[in-house]
């Protein structure tokens, strides 16, 4: 997700099916999770009544009796004890008043038949479906019935002005790691958000007129006054849409025929944000590796932050112009490289992908001239105002200035803004000034390439830049990310 830093107010402003064959790890001998998803739109009440089908698979090296799920709309109903919004950005996110919403489960059924289930977590936020026998390896068919009642907010999760967001939206398995699932809730900081990869089919049935933008690959089947539009991905991580009966699409092809579609109700610029959605995909595929996929969705959407990325799908605010518009979309774009395809933990170490597509939106101007916009100004900028923010707010922050905090412990969005996308842009810059630019580069595309298609740790990510460089770099990564390098 992308916030623009605000130097003066140091605030933030805003802050045919295609295989994931560049990414896929080669020594994976069972098949991944896949989930199937039939939902109908309801325009006039904004629900979504759904049904989903998951054959999941035990990729762990456990035995496990449950399979949790996140139900990520229920931070979006009344009384939840992580609200979606903090209350800085209440307004912003509500234009009109708070407005509630949130998921109902109905029905939940193991290999057809009934089974026990409930909902739990930290917040109510968790779909437990117990009762199992499931070996490393083996797999089980869950299917479940659930309602959404969607909000209207500016958000990953509603609706505004006639634009619906559905990001976040259906029940994702959790990931298991240390002998339990990991259950984090809804924060308002950050992308609290963290799941491994799937292959989804996924339609949505909605009137005739609306067009829809996702993930994956895509066909529509009129019937009447209904269209379903459906979506097949393969390998990704997470499954996103968003739906308007005002969307206009433009579509380009890349250098190496990705198909790129800019979708927008109102932009008088649209052709020339297509052309940086093109230029982003071809210069970071130079850059760091080839895009993974076959097409990637841009779309303006009602968001109170900059833009929120997805896998071959990407939301940018409609609320923003310029140059911010320009600079949402390729931090967004960035994304399909630093998340989409290297995963990390977003809930503990949010600046290794936000840091990285932070500082790859420098090197986009660094190598697109034609944008009008100096790189190595745009890092003084950067430099400039972390030192003004941690002057400011040295009260709150105590001191603490390290980078691999949980989003719960950043005391800000503000705070949260400054240690994953700004410092972890000057990080990533200051490596680049110790170790030069060719072992650099160099170790940005092994990194890619290597943990494409998997999730990397702090430390993964720092043995590969010690291995390429053929240099000792822990303790001057450590210095950045546990807050003890001097920057002034």
């Amino acid at each position: 997700m992308k916030k623009t830093v605000s130097i003066i107010v140091i605030a933030t402003m805003i802050v045919g099916l295609f295989a994931f064959t560049a990414c896929t790890p080669g020594d994976v001998e069972t098949p991944l999770t896949t989930y199937d998803i039939k939902a109908t739109l309801d325009v006039d009440g904004m629900t979504v009544t759904a049904e989903e089908s998951v054959n999941y698979v035990n990729e762990t090296d456990s035995e496990l009796s449950s399979v949790y799920f996140h139900l990520y709309p229920s931070a979006f109903r009344e009384g939840a004890k992580y609200a979606p919004v903090a209350d800085s950005h209440v307004s912003d996110a509500y234009p009109i008043g708070v407005d509630y919403g949130g998921i109902t489960v109905s029905t939940v059924a193991v290999n057809g038949k009934s089974c026990e289930w409930s909902i739990g977590g930290e917040d109510q936020d968790v779909l437990m479906v117990n009762g199992l026998t499931l070996l490393p390896g083996d797999s089980v068919d869950i299917d479940m019935a659930f309602t959404l009642d969607l909000p209207l907010a500016r958000h990953r999760f509603g609706y505004h002005n006639g634009i619906v967001n559905l990001g976040n939206w259906y029940p994702v398995a959790c990931m298991y790691e240390d002998g339990a699932f990991r259950t984090d809730p809804y924060y308002s900081s950050g992308d609290p958000f963290y799941s491994g990869l799937a292959d989804y089919t996924v339609s949505l049935t909605a009137p005739t007129g609306w067009n829809v933008a996702g993930t994956g690959s895509v066909s529509t089947s009129i019937n009447g006054d209904q269209t379903t539009t459906t979506f097949t991905a393969s390998g990704v991580r997470d499954f996103a849409m968003t739906a308007s009966d005002k969307y206009t699409c433009l579509e380009e092809q890349t250098e190496k025929g990705v198909t790129v579609r800019y979708y927008y109700a109102q932009d008088q610029n649209a052709e020339a944000h297509l052309k940086t959605c093109v230029d982003a995909v071809n210069t970071f595929s130079e850059l760091f590796g080839d895009y993974a996929y076959d097409s990637l969705s841009v779309a303006l959407t009602p968001f109170l932050y900059g833009g929120m990325e997805y896998p071959q799908m990407v939301f940018v605010s409609n609320g923003l112009t310029g140059d911010l518009l320009e600079e949402a979309i390729i931090h967004e774009i960035a994304h399909q490289w630093w998340y989409a395809g290297v995963g990390n933990d977003q809930i503990n170490d949010a600046w290794m992908d936000e840091g990285l597509a932070e500082y790859s939106t420098t090197l986009f101007y660094e190598n697109n001239p034609d944008y009008g916009v100096d790189a190595k100004d745009r890092i003084a900028d950067a430099m400039q105002s972390y030192v003004l923010f941690t002057e400011a707010y040295e009260e709150h922050i105590g001191g603490d200035t390290s980078m691999n905090r949980r989003l719960c412990d950043y005391f800000s969005q503000t705070d949260y803004s400054f240690h994953t996308y700004v410092k972890g842009s000057l990080l990533f810059d200051s490596v680049r000034h110790t170790v030069g630019d060719e072992e650099f580069f160099s170790a940005l595309k092994t990194y890619y390439k290597t943990y494409c298609g998997k999730i990397a740790s702090d430390e993964e990510l720092i043995a590969c830049f010690e291995n390429v460089c053929d240099m000792s770099l822990k303790s001057f990564f450590e210095s950045w990310i546990n807050g003890t390098v001097g920057l002034y």
